[in-house]
């Protein structure tokens, strides 16, 4: 007989399966524990610990004593002997058909709750979607996009959905177990129902993790922490009514029922919100006007941008065939009711006005270079991409004119406006970006060459040509970064409405401060994420050492509003010592530290392919990438993985739509946001190549020392660290001794290895 006390440990998920305990006293929680959610199921007196895990060679459930529990211990080193120990016990049969069997009908019921609580859930989102459009047509104010919203579909089960009469046929089994059916006497027979039942229970848990995840990511339409959410449409659109006087009532009776469904919503961050429900309480009592910071009044600001279109196109000086069908598509999607519906027409005039906004863009900008004062308007346009006072909307255009001539990066930091970053094209001081097929100018240039298009003499002057390099950045990099980082790639427009400022303007501007701060909260914890390696020679120390250099990205901001970041390029050309380029929009709507996490993900991936070369994925040439390629590609096969590991990745794998750098920086926001603070998210082989290849600081490995978890890894880095050290340590003490100075590339190196 062994006791605990509450909350005490039995058995940990991981272990090696190695014996079962019969419940005497007491309860137990069975914890199945997922990267996303953890679910528990109580046991009682009589259950039998353990029950869920028989014939797996590891526990995949945590059991913890729910108050003072009693239990008695049968040892099981292995499935197959279980038919000996209960003809050696045979007063444990009855314990363990039981057990099983009222366990599996408790799965059973949950699994049925889930179902039932997606189509609910899925219902209410699709209903309450169509009513804010009703409802916005109704008081005749501007309909906004929820972002995310290609999200809101039916759930469609991932795997075989369990036979309909499962539940039957367990409660079948329970009565005959509680009636002392003579069948149960047979020992091969409970042996068998114990491997069936373990595996309908798994099987079930995996239905229920696609379930799950299918909750998890549909809630996040409800509320996220982005507040790019159907609960901010509603709230935007209360205020945004009660500034114009309209009647409120049946959009505030919808509010109070949806803040009624968010209270009890299982799948939401409880705090998240609370937080979201008392912020829109406290507005309520606010005087909700707009009194932006402006100079100039309001009616004098409108009077300005009055003709903004006419003043941007006469700016241009676009020939009238292009201006008339610019204009003309213009009218008609002001006189859309949805611009981002997914009707053929709406889809055709928003590909025109793209094509069309492109050329004009490229025009203003030749124009711009040579214009050391572009007028307010301009600056709008080409930062922000605005076009027009009535779909960008009075409120937002005021304020867009309030920043436009102030509103600049930060170059010396390598963070750049499009208006600066084109700029530092034309004086020779950047060379432009790769376009969609990852060719860069200068390949680009040759590829004319041969091709017969251009001689020899045509190459070098192309190749000094600011002018030619200017117009190949708008015309190949442009159009597609836009569209990437604006996020709405199926109902993609250029130009700045309305419709798509889901968030105050000012909370979501792109400013040098915020991305180095965001930057810098990443770097805290992955120092080295920007370290290049290179080839140091000095001739004269008789000396070749691989070096480590650290070089930060250049950020570009697009003149979008929009909610995605993009890692453009890992290096500039074929110059492995030269800047990233990474993207973000204007007005970013998203989570700025999650995006720079994804972006910064990205680029470790490409960095050590392009490192790495042809061999990025050979296993013998260990890397990164190679490792974790082989990770992802055969772990199916790998035998440090537990089953219930095996099915989690597969699931992740799913949702990273089969792409293992997707599923990479997947992981990687795992490493950053939750194994960094000692919160278990990775499975030990991942855990194993982060932490040879993206090390924590050293404070946060000796705070993570203390969790066993980690304890092997950081050890194994420390070790290495330690060895790196103590051979540059032997080499500078041989400089030393012959009276050298230390190359500045490897006291630099060694700065570099010992954070």
């Amino acid at each position: 007989m062994t006791s605990y006390t509450q909350n005490q440990t039995i058995i940990q998920a991981g272990d090696v399966f190695d014996s079962f305990y019969i419940i005497t006293e007491g309860s137990v929680a069975a914890i199945y524990d997922s990267s996303e959610t953890a679910k528990s199921f109580t046991l009682k007196k009589g259950d039998v610990v353990g029950i869920f895990d028989f014939g797996f060679k590891e526990y995949s459930f945590t059991y913890k004593a729910l108050e003072s529990t009693s239990v008695i211990r049968y040892s099981l080193n292995d499935f197959r002997n279980l038919h000996k120990l209960l003809e050696d016990h045979k007063d444990l049969t009855h314990f363990l058909v039981l057990s099983i069997v009222q366990n599996t009908l408790k799965v059973i019921g949950y699994y049925h709750a889930l179902m039932g609580q997606q189509e609910k859930i899925y219902q209410y989102i699709d209903t309450a979607s169509n009513n804010y459009q009703k409802l916005c047509k109704m008081m005749n104010l501007p309909l906004k996009s929820l972002a995310n919203k290609e999200q809101l579909v039916a759930f469609v089960p991932g795997r075989e959905e369990p036979a309909f009469w499962l539940e039957s046929y367990y409660q079948s089994l329970k009565t005959s177990i509680l009636e002392r059916n003579p069948m149960f006497s047979n020992t091969s027979y409970i042996v068998g129902l114990l491997a069936r039942s373990v595996s309908d229970i798994h099987k079930l848990l995996y239905n229920c993790e696609d379930i799950t995840d299918y909750l998890n990511n549909i809630s996040q339409l409800l509320v996220n922490e982005t507040s790019l959410d159907l609960f901010d449409l509603y709230t935007d659109l209360l205020f945004r009514a009660k500034s114009t006087k309209k009647d409120t009532t049946l959009l505030e009776e919808r509010l109070n029922k949806m803040i009624s469904i968010l209270s009890n919503h299982n799948f939401l961050d409880k705090n998240l919100v609370t937080m979201r429900i008392q912020d829109y309480h406290r507005d309520l009592k606010r005087d909700h006007s707009y009194t932006p910071a402006l100079e100039e009044s309001l009616p004098q600001v409108e009077q300005k941008l009055s003709r903004s279109m006419d003043a941007i196109l006469d700016y241009a000086d676009t020939m009238d065939v292009t201006r008339n069908e610019f204009v003309k598509y213009i009218d008609l999607y002001k006189k859309l009711p949805d611009k981002n519906n997914l009707d053929k027409n709406a889809d055709t005039i928003r590909r025109q006005l793209t094509r069309l906004y492109n050329i004009i863009y490229t025009e203003v900008f030749q124009n711009a270079l040579n214009d050391p004062t572009p007028p307010t308007i301009i600056k709008m346009f080409l930062n922000f991409g605005y076009v027009d006072l009535e779909l960008a909307g009075l409120n937002n255009a005021a304020y867009l004119y309030s920043i436009a001539q102030n509103y600049q990066g930060d170059p010396s930091q390598g963070v750049y406006t499009l208006y600066e970053w084109i700029q530092a094209i034309y004086k020779g001081q950047k060379q432009p970006c790769r376009n969609e097929l990852s060719q860069d100018y200068a390949s680009y240039v040759h590829t004319l060459r041969s091709q017969g298009k251009i001689d020899a003499k045509g190459v070098q002057k192309m190749l000094d040509d600011t002018t030619g390099k200017v117009m190949y950045e708008l015309e190949s990099m442009f159009p597609s970064v836009n569209k990437i980082t604006q996020g709405h790639v199926t109902t993609f427009c250029p130009i700045f409405i309305e419709e798509n400022v889901v968030k105050d303007l000012e909370s979501i501007l792109m400013t040098p401060y915020k991305i180095k701060e965001s930057l810098n909260k990443l770097l805290e914890i992955d120092f080295s994420a920007f370290y290049r390696p290179y080839l140091y020679a000095d001739d004269k120390l008789g000396l070749r050492e691989t070096v480590l250099m650290n070089i930060m990205p250049d950020f570009i901001i697009m003149p979008n509003v929009g909610s995605n970041g993009i890692c453009w390029q890992e290096i500039e050309g074929m110059q492995r010592t030269t800047p990233g380029r990474m993207m973000l929009s204007a007005f970013h709507a998203e989570n700025l530290d999650r995006t720079i996490i994804n972006m910064v993900g990205d680029f470790r991936w490409e960095m050590c392919r392009r490192v790495q070369g042809m061999r990025w994925n050979d296993v013998t040439e260990h890397s990164l990438t190679s490792e974790y390629y082989d990770y992802a590609l055969f772990y199916s096969k790998n035998r440090d993985l537990s089953q219930d590991a095996k099915e989690k990745i597969k699931l992740s794998l799913a949702r990273a739509k089969n792409s293992y750098k997707n599923l990479f920086v997947m992981d990687y926001a795992n490493w950053i946001l939750s194994e960094s603070k000692g919160s278990v998210k990775l499975n030990k082989v991942v855990r194993k190549i982060f932490s040879t290849y993206i090390p924590f600081r050293e404070e946060i490995c000796n705070n993570l020392m203390s969790n066993n978890t980690f304890t092997d890894c950081i050890q194994s880095y420390d070790l290495k660290k330690k060895q790196q050290l103590h051979r540059l340590q032997k080499l500078v003490q041989k400089f030393l001794a012959q009276g050298k100075s230390i190359p500045e590339a490897i006291e630099n190196h060694i700065r570099l290895i010992g954070q």
